[in-house]
C-alpha cells in the first residue's frame, strides 16, 4: 500500500514555544475552519462561564451539604469545568495543546491568563495569515492574464 505524504510549508503556521522544556504547537494559518473553531470556542467559554458560576452558586448555597460534601462537589465542578476547558483551548490550539502548557495543573484563571498570552500571537497570526493569503493569490493567478 502507497502512503500518501503532504508536505507542510512552515510558512504557514505559526509557531509557538509554550513551556520551559520547548515544547511547541504549530497553528496552521490556513485553515479554513480555524476562525470557525476561535468564535465558537469564544461563545462556549462564555456559556461555560456563566454555567460555572452559576452551578458554584448553587453548591455554595445548599444548606443541606455538609462541609466536606460542598468541597467534594466544589472539587468536581472544578475538574469538569477544567475538562471542557482544555478542550475548548484545544480546539483551535491544537489538540494536546494544554498539557503542554499547563501540564496537569489546574488553578483559578489560568485561562483567563492565557487568553491574555495569547492576544499579542493573535495580531502576528493575523499578519501572517494574510501573507499566506497573498502567497496563495500570487501562486494561482495566471500572471499572462488581467482576467481573474
Amino acid at each position: 500500500m502507497e502512503k500518501l505524504v503532504l508536505e507542510k510549508n512552515m510558512e504557514d503556521y505559526y509557531v509557538m514555544e509554550v513551556n520551559d522544556k520547548g515544547d511547541t504547537i504549530e497553528i496552521d494559518l490556513t485553515d479554513m475552519g480555524l476562525i470557525e473553531r476561535m468564535m465558537n470556542a469564544g461563545d462556549n467559554i462564555e456559556k461555560y462561564g456563566k454555567e460555572y458560576s452559576e452551578r458554584e452558586k448553587t453548591i455554595l448555597e445548599n444548606t443541606e451539604l455538609s462541609n466536606e460534601e460542598r468541597v467534594r462537589q466544589l472539587i468536581e465542578l472544578d475538574d469538569e469545568h477544567d475538562k471542557k476547558m482544555r478542550k475548548l483551548f484545544d480546539s483551535f490550539l491544537t489538540e494536546g495543546a494544554c498539557d503542554k502548557i499547563f501540564g496537569d495543573k489546574k488553578s483559578a484563571g489560568q485561562y483567563n491568563k492565557l487568553m491574555d498570552a495569547l492576544d499579542p500571537h493573535f495580531k502576528k497570526m493575523k499578519i501572517q495569515r494574510e501573507k499566506a493569503q497573498q502567497r496563495l493569490v500570487n501562486k494561482y493567478l495566471d500572471k499572462k492574464s488581467d482576467v481573474i
